[in-house]
């Protein structure tokens, strides 16, 4: 039971290369088995044929007038044209769909962001419990030997029952905290399920991933802002606003219209002949301009909102890091390299303190090894909050 004892904090320190793989092996399936990554793939197919019908021409027209009267020798008249917006119109179009197109591409890195980041999060918090699960049942089995341990004692009447109560309530305590672990333990297992599109997937590590952080903040904040889709998307949606300004200003111009007519009747002889026409652009196109330059102005202005938001959440992320990552280095450097565990075992020997106060002295030492664990569990969800712009 000592031994047990005395090397649970070495368990819980050791280290498992393999688990950086397992994680990135995680995220590789749920990059294929996500549903909601599987719609929104669907939703920018079906996008980008909705951006090429905005080029399309307007339909052709085919009309046919037929007059009764023998006066006129029954004519009859048809009529084949089609409209034309003016050519540059077509050129400016062109070049939003192709923006627009390509502005696709952020959506989908946005939502696969999101979803791989809510993934890795997953796994941070099952490493954890897992962690916690190892630590509790080594706990629980140290617990249950201990009260056997003053069961005898009792019995033969070199322990009272206040002690016996102490450690009864101890194992009480363990298992109540060892199955709320299992069951956080399987509630994170389903939510990995259904992030992985509803298939099971194994991920048992109790080791978080290697990972390293350019401790430069502001080449940090660059590589931040220069690789999140959103604000990819934004910066490219003003672009795009810009080009309706061209746009709407090719829509003042005249719009064409090109035909064939022909005319028949039993009178006349048939005519027939290239029809042509122009629209005045006198209502259609007002305002249009000013929406297209107050449209632009407001993409600039929520662009700009939207990066300052960023930079400060990239700040504070990082003063976070910064001060969970001294927590977790004054952690390890005590659990690591106290000997307090050998000094209580001397205590213990040499007669110095009693079983009861060793145990209890060792239930110090869980709460402390509690709070490492936890510290390092948000020390590594501070660093996925950081790096999410690499997935």
């Amino acid at each position: 039971m000592r031994s047990l004892l005395i090397g649970l904090f070495a368990l819980g320190l050791s280290i498992n290369a393999q688990a950086q793989s397992d994680l990135k092996e995680v995220l590789h399936a749920v990059e294929n088995n996500n549903l909601s990554l599987k719609a929104q793939n669907q939703f920018i197919e079906s996008q980008k044929i909705g951006y090429k019908t905005e080029t399309n021409l307007a339909n052709p027209e085919l009309a046919f007038e037929k007059n009764f009267s023998d006066i006129d020798g029954n004519p009859y008249e048809i009529l084949i044209s089609q409209d034309f917006d003016f050519p540059t119109v077509y050129f400016q179009k062109n070049k939003i769909k192709k923006a627009k197109t390509a502005n696709l591409d952020n959506l989908r890195q946005q939502s696969r962001q999101d979803i791989l980041l809510s993934a890795e999060k997953t796994c941070l918090n099952l490493i954890y419990q897992n962690k916690q699960k190892e630590q509790l049942t080594i706990r629980y089995e140290n617990a249950q030997k201990l009260v056997s341990f003053f069961k005898k004692k009792l019995d033969k009447g070199d322990a009272n029952i206040l002690e016996m109560n102490k450690v009864k309530i101890v194992l009480l305590n363990i298992k109540n905290q060892l199955q709320l672990c299992n069951t956080q333990v399987s509630n994170l297992e389903e939510e990995l399920k259904q992030l992985n599109g509803g298939q099971a997937i194994e991920f048992n590590s109790v080791v978080y991933p290697t990972v390293s952080i350019d401790e430069d903040l502001t080449k940090l904040e660059i590589d931040v802002l220069k690789n999140t889709p959103n604000l990819n998307k934004m910066k490219a949606d003003m672009d795009i606003a810009s080009k309706q300004i061209s746009l709407a200003k090719n829509q003042v111009l005249p719009k064409l219209s090109l035909g064939y007519r022909y005319l028949n009747s039993d009178i006349n002889k048939s005519f027939n002949g290239i029809n042509l026409g122009i629209s005045i652009p006198l209502w259609e196109s007002r305002n249009k301009v000013k929406f297209a330059k107050l449209n632009q102005l407001t993409q600039e202005s929520q662009y700009l909102s939207e990066e300052k938001l960023l930079i400060s959440d990239i700040q504070k992320n990082y003063q976070n890091y910064q001060g969970l990552k001294a927590s977790l280095a004054e952690y390890r450097l005590i659990l690591e390299g106290s000997h307090m565990n050998e000094l209580l075992k001397k205590a213990l020997d040499f007669g110095q303190i009693s079983s009861i106060e060793y145990f209890m002295e060792s239930i110090y030492f869980y709460d402390s090894y509690d709070t490492y664990l936890q510290v390092e569990k948000e020390y590594h969800l501070a660093v996925a909050d950081l790096l999410k712009y690499q997935l």
